[in-house]
């Protein structure tokens, strides 16, 4: 079967479905945005530059290369990307980024209906950006398969207008540019699910918030995502009881994330004296918000994959009090570290957490937050040990497990439903 996949973003998510489709043989072209080629003349020059500046922005460029197919399958258009990027680097506000996002998100979904699906057996697109290539699709007769690694909008949308009356400071004018948009957005939405052959979802979570939102359960196939390669040791030991309990988050500092919850959380901790905090991610909450952390809790700002993991293994914990996360990345990652976590019930990666290896607290709730935390403070051994537990859930759950669910779930549904041109039988490499 041969298969576009579009995806505007070079997102780890994507290039594994990417390389699951090659490896069965099914990958015709993976269309993105920006994609920073090491095999190009620009990675050469930058390469060949002694400064420091050249070194530290091909570490950035880096981070937007696919390498998990042959670059001959990938079908860059970056002017929207680029343009977006430097706006939202060059200080814009959120409603100029969107306007751009908005206008980018349907110009490249019209660009792989108009050059990329004609031919295609099959057409693999995520939220938003697959309306214009699922009607060329059913034209052509080809199977569409909707990705979705979000909650559903509906809900997500209630979220956020239950947390801004919660948290009246940080509703401004930008709220309401939002919502005057969300009909019109959550429409397309609609017509992008009512169209698709099979929906993909990352999480049991992500597929029971959109089969409340009126998508068909038949239609739906949930496929976990995978963690990194592990640690090739034991966990280093930790610290003992005299020392401060480390605890990490790592993702933006949004409301959405529970940032506000978690510093609440922080501020109710008995003996919060023998802990300390540290925060990484884009900031993105107001300053007079985030002055009241204290003195235990520090800012680090976004920084390379390379010193997130190894704060993961010089820290007790990890906390990620997300409000609505499709699965949430980061925990996988913190598993694959030895690190246990904390996770709320709206975190998709939830359905990795057991006894062993962290702790389920209800969603935008600092007192269970709070609780969490000290439980940790007070069973610091108990805390150790479930570094093993993490890190074997990791290894049960690794991307060539994603890949091999996933192409397997394809190839029966597709073939039950009668949709597209029969998968063959190929053997995974």
């Amino acid at each position: 079967m041969r298969s576009v996949l579009s995806y505007p973003g070079t997102m780890l998510h994507a290039q594994q479905i990417a390389l699951a489709l090659h490896e069965q043989g099914w990958l015709k072209t993976f269309v993105t945005g920006f994609h920073y080629s090491t095999q190009g003349w620009g990675d050469r020059l930058l390469r060949t530059l002694p400064s420091r500046q050249a070194a530290a922005l091909r570490e950035q460029l880096l981070r937007r290369s696919i390498e998990t197919v042959p670059h001959s399958l990938v079908q860059a258009y970056p002017a929207w990307e680029i343009l977006r990027s430097v706006v939202a680097k060059g200080g814009a506000g959120p409603v100029t980024v969107d306007r751009i996002w908005d206008r980018m998100s349907h110009r490249f979904d019209a660009t792989v209906a108009s050059r990329h699906v004609p031919g295609a057996d099959a057409i693999h697109a995520f939220e938003y950006t697959a309306l214009a290539s699922f009607q060329r699709a059913a034209r052509e007769q080809a199977a569409r398969i909707l990705h979705l690694p979000s909650l559903s909008s509906r809900q997500f949308e209630n979220i956020r207008r239950r947390e801004l009356a919660r948290w009246k400071q940080l509703d401004d004018a930008n709220a309401a540019y939002f919502s005057d948009r969300f009909a019109r957005r959550q429409a397309r939405r609609d017509a992008e699910i009512g169209l698709a052959d099979l929906i993909v979802t990352n999480s049991a979570l992500t597929a029971r918030s959109h089969i409340a939102g009126g998508a068909d359960p038949a239609k739906i196939l949930v496929v976990p995502l995978g963690a990194p390669p592990v640690l090739d040791r034991e966990p280093p030991p930790r610290r003992n009881d005299a020392k401060a309990l480390r605890v990490v988050y790592a993702g933006n500092v949004t409301l959405g994330k529970g940032v506000p919850y978690l510093l609440e959380a922080w501020r109710r901790l008995p003996a919060a004296d023998h802990a300390r905090l540290d925060i990484y991610g884009r900031i993105e909450l107001p300053a007079d918000l985030l002055a009241q952390a204290g003195e235990t809790v520090r800012f680090h700002g976004p920084r390379p994959r390379a010193d997130l993991f190894q704060a993961f293994e010089q820290a007790d914990v990890l906390v990620f009090p997300s409000l609505a996360d499709g699965f949430g990345m980061v925990v996988a990652e913190a598993m694959a570290h030895g690190l246990p976590v904390i996770v709320t019930d709206m975190t998709g990666a939830a359905d990795l957490v057991t006894p062993e290896n962290g702790l389920v607290i209800p969603s935008a709730d600092a007192e269970a937050l709070t609780q969490a935390l000290a439980w940790c403070l007070d069973n610091r051994q108990h805390l150790q040990a479930m570094r093993t537990g993490a890190l074997e859930t990791a290894r049960r759950h690794q991307w060539p497990a994603y890949r091999a669910a996933l192409a397997d779930g394809l190839r029966e549904r597709l073939r039950s439903s009668g949709q597209g041109s029969p998968m063959p039988q190929m053997e995974r490499t």
